[in-house]
């Protein structure tokens, strides 16, 4: 019986693959680029941290120099200094959902995974009518219980049952989110092989039969008709924000203000593009659109800073990351390169 379960499991998680990919994955990926602000000047990491520094001083409410100040002193081996970076933000802005999943990532990469989940329980209840903010949660907790070959019967049965939790608020939000069902009967399953009670050990694989019939319905009947996988969107992402109030522009570590794009200031031409990494977790939401950022581009083309003006909230830290390593040509302003701001769009296709 038990063998059986356990290939039950297996299968299952083969029929949903796109759904159970690992969600391990640092929120940031990409390493720190030392930009270059003037001809033959480096800014090294140390300059960086000195300049961001300065910045969260003249303008502590600035979430976006909080994250990559930590992201520098996580790079340099700085743990302690970037987990107090980032409790900082979170203390500045406690309902910045950006904050607590940039800390729930710098968490999983310190291998802590009770103050991972934490953090990303703590995002979920900033809107608990939104099913994908748990399904970060209940994602976290399979992948732990099932891959964690480390963990005592006790500890793993702990993490599947906050899973089954988690995808128990998922559905009573949406009972046909397909995640939730497709997770709830892998969890359930689970907790079968970990059931010394033959009753109870029926039951409980009863309902993950129930739930994963249902699953696959679901999924079935959100095909297109010629087959195509046109998916239907769980839920309308959330409406974007108002722009930002007009300010001062930023005065870059040269002292140059920039000028923005228009007129006698041409658009600078790209020369390196990085595309956005997709998060797993908009995609099995199907969740797609277009994020526009307002870039300040320095005289060597390099981005120097970046913020999100039109917002997808679970596409937006994915696409500030790809844009702050692209790369332009040299804007030219009576033939002295001078910074710029400028706006950008970053695309996110469901294939």
């Amino acid at each position: 019986m038990i063998r059986l379960e356990i290939r039950k499991i297996q299968e299952a998680t083969m029929f949903f693959a796109p759904l159970v990919v690992a969600l391990m994955v640092p929120l940031q990926q990409q390493p720190p680029r030392d930009p270059i602000v003037s001809p033959g000047i480096v800014l090294d990491d140390a300059t960086r941290e000195a300049e961001l520094t300065k910045r969260i001083a003249a303008s502590p409410t600035g979430i976006t120099a909080y994250q990559q100040l930590a992201k520098l002193q996580e790079a340099r081996g700085a743990y302690a200094e970037a987990e107090a970076t980032l409790l900082k933000a979170r203390q500045i802005a406690p309902k910045n959902k950006a904050v607590l999943l940039t800390l729930s990532g710098f968490y999983n990469r310190q291998g802590q995974f009770d103050k991972t989940m934490q953090a990303l329980e703590e995002a979920e209840q900033l809107d608990p009518t939104d099913p994908n903010g748990v399904q970060l949660v209940f994602t976290y907790y399979w992948e732990k219980a099932y891959k964690d070959h480390r963990l005592l019967p006790a500890e793993q049965l702990q993490y599947v049952i906050s899973g089954i939790g988690a995808t128990d608020r998922a559905l009573a939000i949406n009972p046909d989110h397909t995640e939730a069902l497709t997770y709830k009967n892998l969890l359930l399953r689970m907790r079968a092989n970990l059931e010394a009670d033959p009753i109870q050990k029926q039951q409980l694989i009863a309902e993950a039969d129930t739930l994963r019939a249902r699953a696959i319905e679901l999924s079935k009947s959100r095909t297109g008709i010629n087959g195509a996988g046109a998916g239907v969107m769980l839920g309308p992402p959330p409406p974007p924000p108002p722009p930002p109030p007009a300010g001062p522009a930023p005065r870059l570590p040269s002292g140059m203000a920039p000028v923005r794009v228009g007129g006698n200031v041409k658009t600078p031409t790209k020369v390196r593009d990085v595309p956005p990494l997709y998060p797993f977790e908009a995609q099995s939401a199907r969740i797609s659109g277009v994020v526009i950022i307002e870039a300040t581009i320095d005289t060597d083309g390099h981005v120097y800073d970046a913020k999100v003006l039109r917002s997808i909230p679970m596409l937006d830290q994915a696409a500030l990351d790809a844009v702050r390593q692209w790369e332009f040509t040299p804007t030219l302003l009576e033939g002295m390169p001078v910074p710029v701001i400028m706006t950008v769009t970053v695309n996110f296709t469901l294939q």
